[in-house]
């Protein structure tokens, strides 16, 4: 019986030598957790997609601003409000890639080419907070919501044709700032500046827009951050 002790611990250390040196010869873009089955790897691209705007979410009135809209000139209600959901959803992808690539991940709007690639993709829709939303924040015990819009945003990861996904979050932009200024006053300035859509949409929807795509990009970093496909911010 000692000597079968013997022997079966000597294969189970040959065995451990083996996988531990398997691991160690793994490709840099497959961290150890995704050897092992227990995470995704590390994307090669994250493509930001557009966002659904719900209807009432803004109006066209409130949202495009009055220049554009005079510039556009005699166009259909249709055409209105998908000129605005086209301008809003450059405001959010254009913050929220910023941020992606400011925290180290390769974020883009444009689909990679090869589909064979693992890549992450980001889509969502924004719509206005409701009574639900309020009281799963109360019962939560979270701070009340400052802004009457939020994001919805799913996260999902694409291998080969085959999507899963990985991350489904609410991102508001108030978290952990005060409520916006009102857009008379110069300070709305500097979270609207360097946007081409910005020309598009009225000071205070594109400042929402744009805290709206930073504080989901926020979010995707802190879940990079827990799957080893970036570092830890200090």
């Amino acid at each position: 019986m000692a000597r079968i002790n013997v022997v079966l611990r000597a294969r189970i250390a040959v065995t451990a030598a083996f996988v531990l040196g398997s691991v160690g010869c793994a490709s840099n873009n497959v961290n150890v957790a995704t050897y092992f089955g227990g995470g995704p790897p590390k994307p090669r691209a994250v493509v930001v997609s557009d966002f659904a705007l719900a209807p009432g979410t803004v109006s066209v009135e409130g949202g495009l601003a009055p220049t554009y809209r005079r510039k556009l000139g005699k166009v259909t209600p249709d055409q209105l409000k998908a000129e605005l959901t086209t301008a809003v959803n450059e405001e959010v992808s254009g913050a929220m890639v910023a941020a992606l690539v400011d925290g180290g991940l390769p974020a883009t709007t444009s689909t990679p080419a090869d589909g064979s690639e693992s890549t992450v993709v980001v889509t969502g829709n924004i719509r206005r907070v409701d009574d639900k939303d309020r009281m799963k924040r109360r019962l939560s015990g979270l701070a009340p919501f400052h802004d009457n819009v939020l994001a919805e945003v799913q996260v999902s990861q694409e291998v080969g044709g085959a999507r899963k996904e990985l991350l489904t979050f609410v991102g508001e932009p108030a978290d952990g700032r005060k409520p916006a200024a009102p857009a008379t006053t110069a300070s709305m300035a500097p979270e609207i500046t360097g946007s081409v859509s910005s020309e598009k949409l009225t000071p205070t929807v594109a400042a929402e827009a744009r805290r709206l795509g930073k504080a989901s990009a926020t979010r995707i970093l802190a879940f990079a951050a827990e799957q080893g496909w970036i570092s830890r911010p200090n």
